[in-house]
């Protein structure tokens, strides 16, 4: 099936709240508690919009995964020393309800890198197996564990995908 993948406009918010909330009741159903704390809010998707770095994929009408690939500086990345120097592309937000897209949005972001010359970032919660696997899957290397505040009070596992040495 094809997909319409494209930069998300404020008139999908709400739709994507709706994947958001899918995705939550997911990962609870496989032991990972991360966006139970109303993660990601409006307010997060309003900005992701608003600076160009959230994408959607649709299925008819149906909107079946996003994803951020934020090309700025990312503040929380910011705070930790273990990375790789030099300019990089981070990746949140990661949802989807059709298998592959995850992996799509990765390699979006990995091309997208590639193009500008940067490492790409991203983690996801200690618990979130499944999306380990796929961030794996495609060459990046755990690098460390961040405390972003989760619900269970564990920690995020954090990965980069070197494309470039400084």
């Amino acid at each position: 099936m094809d997909y319409e993948i494209r930069e998300a406009s404020f008139d999908d918010i709400d739709k994507c709240m709706e994947l958001a909330s899918f995705a939550c009741k997911l990962m609870v159903s496989r032991n990972n508690p991360q966006w139970l704390n109303g993660y990601p809010t409006v307010e997060i998707l309003e900005d992701d919009v608003l600076n160009h770095q959230l994408y959607v994929a649709f299925d008819k009408d149906e909107l079946v995964a996003m994803a951020a690939i934020q090309e700025k500086k990312d503040e929380i990345y910011e705070e930790y020393d273990f990375w790789t120097k030099g300019p990089y592309i981070s990746v949140h937000r990661v949802a989807s309800r059709r298998s592959g897209l995850g992996r799509y949005f990765l390699n979006m972001a990995i091309d997208k890198a590639k193009k500008i010359g940067a490492n790409v970032r991203i983690d996801t919660h200690i618990k979130n197996l499944h999306m380990q696997a796929l961030i794996e899957s495609l060459g990046f290397v755990a690098v460390g564990e961040t405390d972003y505040g989760y619900i269970d009070n564990t920690l995020a596992k954090t990965y980069e995908l070197v494309l470039i040495n400084q």
